[in-house]
């Protein structure tokens, strides 16, 4: 195999400790004695008692490089709302259940397909739907970092399944907004070791790495949400039960009195009491109450929609939305939403690359250039309509158009067959069968005769020629339709192709000639005579 020493200084700028052990390992002599303790952190949860002045003191901590509680807000939105925990679940799923493949890069040599053998090897013993979901928490946070397990098998170096590390656990260097460091004692931070990490920098919208993600959108929209909810709780509370007023006459005595307060008091748990004649109970609605319920859901359904479209880029993906909800529309905001699908597969293959396929390549290999390394690809099964395709490529073709048969393979999503599979034959026209022929169109008897006219020719004037062959058309043509009618007859009573070629050929002999057979011979006849003339003609010409 290949040497590493030195290679992966020049190629990696360092990380053979990484090869060896994990840089948060508590018996990492190393790093573990200062990073440790980030294992025996507990969360400290600060969307407990949110307001607006705490949530704006915690994203602009955040970008002063300390991450930690931005992070934890971050897990806590996911935890408590279940809208956003759904849509974010459901776009990281869309992207996770996907078919993987690995492949070597355009015009391999021997080592760039063996060492995509060893990753797709290698690939299949991992878990690759969880390491998708993992590099789905980018989406929220703008960021994720996986660490790495690195083992070997003989002079082989591979990894084994990645490891999510909490977000918490890390700051930006104070010197650099782009660069995250593990948590330490120290004001920097440890910078986290080449080969260690899949340093995940997941892009769904533009900014550094503290403003990257999608939370610092969703944080006003969750806090707003909370607010409208709170004061909905408060307001049920209060008015949603009905009010018990009793009511006692004007020489009630204290003891008729306290009797009253005693029915009011159980009708209003227990809804069931006993009262003296002569008192009532009334159950009186809050006025205006229904109004105030809806200023509320109004907020809250504000906020649900603006966090959908933060999301998946459209309402209908994950409600109802609101107005007209047709079936186009929703199509719409479906395509939206695989555009955010295909950008996060992107983003999701370029990580693999970089900080797992790349290494292996190289130490394994020697392919010291990442665009020679293998490539990680999601599958997101956009074929071309088959039916359309198989209309209009014949077309094309028969135009002339050089169409190359891999760009076919590609647009179907048909594999292309190798030397050792089997393959489909096409159907030859005796198992067609006599549905393929019923379904042609009706030939067109003698007037295809005139579509396509020989040229004139000395024995034949055009002026003769056209006239000859609309008379021909006009007399015959009732003659050819009743034999195509009857062919077409025996043609829809036939089982099969050769069936129908029995009956063909069995009735041959009724089909009636006779009109077609005189006007034939007519036409041959003022042909003769026609060429005659024109000799004629031809002669009286040069003698004068």
């Amino acid at each position: 195999m290949v040497a590493i020493k030195g290679m992966i200084n020049r190629l990696f700028g360092g990380g053979r400790e990484a090869l060896e052990q994990q840089q948060t390992d508590d018996e990492n002599g190393a790093g573990g004695a200062r990073v440790g303790q980030l294992k025996r952190e507990f969360a400290e949860h600060p969307s407990k008692g949110l307001t607006p002045a705490r949530l704006y003191q915690i994203l602009e901590e955040a970008e002063q490089g300390h991450l930690k509680a931005q992070s934890e807000l971050f897990d806590d939105m996911e935890e408590k709302d279940s809208q956003i925990g759904a849509d974010l679940g459901k776009r990281r799923q869309l992207a996770a259940e996907l078919e993987w493949q690995i492949v070597p890069p355009e015009n391999p040599n021997a080592q760039e397909k063996r060492a995509a053998d060893q990753a797709a090897e290698v690939f299949a013993g991992l878990e690759v739907e969880d390491l998708i979901l993992d590099l789905g928490t980018g989406i929220g946070h703008g960021w994720a970092n996986l660490e790495l397990p690195w083992t070997r098998d003989g002079a082989m170096r591979l990894i084994e399944q990645p490891i999510l590390r909490p977000h918490s656990w890390f700051r930006l260097h104070p010197h650099d907004q782009n660069v995250i460091t593990l948590r330490d004692a120290s004001a920097t931070g440890a910078e986290l070791w080449p080969l260690g990490w899949i340093q995940h920098r997941h892009r769904a919208k533009a900014g550094y790495v503290a403003r990257m993600g999608l939370h610092r959108m969703l944080a006003w929209p969750y806090l707003f949400q909370n607010y409208a909810l709170g004061d909905l709780a408060e307001l049920l509370e209060v008015y949603g039960l009905p009010g018990v007023v009793g009511k006692f006459p004007r020489n009630a005595t204290d003891k008729e009195k306290a009797t009253l307060m005693r029915a009011v008091v159980s009708m209003g748990k227990d809804a069931r009491g006993i009262i003296p004649e002569g008192m009532a109970i009334d159950f009186q609605e809050a006025a205006g109450k229904g109004t105030s319920a809806d200023l509320y859901k109004t907020m809250m359904d504000w906020c649900e929609r603006a966090k959908a479209k933060a999301i998946l880029g459209g309402t209908l993906t994950s409600g109802t939305g609101e107005g007209t909800n047709t079936n186009a529309l929703g199509n719409v905001h479906e395509r939206g939403q695989q555009s955010l699908i295909r950008s996060d597969v992107r983003q999701y293959a370029g990580a693999i690359q970089r900080y797992v396929l790349w290494p292996m390549a190289a130490m394994n290999f020697g392919i010291e250039q990442r665009r020679r390394a293998p490539r990680f690809y999601l599958d997101l099964g956009e074929t071309e309509d088959f039916k359309v395709l198989a209309s209009t490529l014949p077309t094309f073709v028969d135009m002339g158009a050089r169409i190359p048969q891999w760009w076919l393979h590609e647009k179907t999503g048909i594999p292309v067959a190798s030397d050792n599979d089997e393959v489909l034959t096409p159907r030859n026209r005796s198992q067609q069968g006599p549905a393929m022929l019923k379904a042609t169109a009706r030939p067109p008897g003698l007037a295809a005769l005139r579509e396509s006219p020989a040229a004139p020719t000395p024995a034949q004037p055009e002026y003769y020629r056209d006239e000859t062959l609309g008379q021909l058309s006009e007399q015959a043509q009732p003659t050819i339709e009743g034999w195509v009618d009857h062919i077409q007859a025996l043609l829809e009573d036939a089982e099969s192709l050769e069936d129908f070629q029995e009956q063909l050929i069995e009735r041959y002999g009724d089909l009636d000639e006779t009109q077609l057979t005189e006007i034939m011979s007519q036409a041959f006849t003022a042909a003769e005579l026609a060429g005659r003339s024109t000799v004629d003609d031809e002669v009286s010409d040069g003698a004068d």
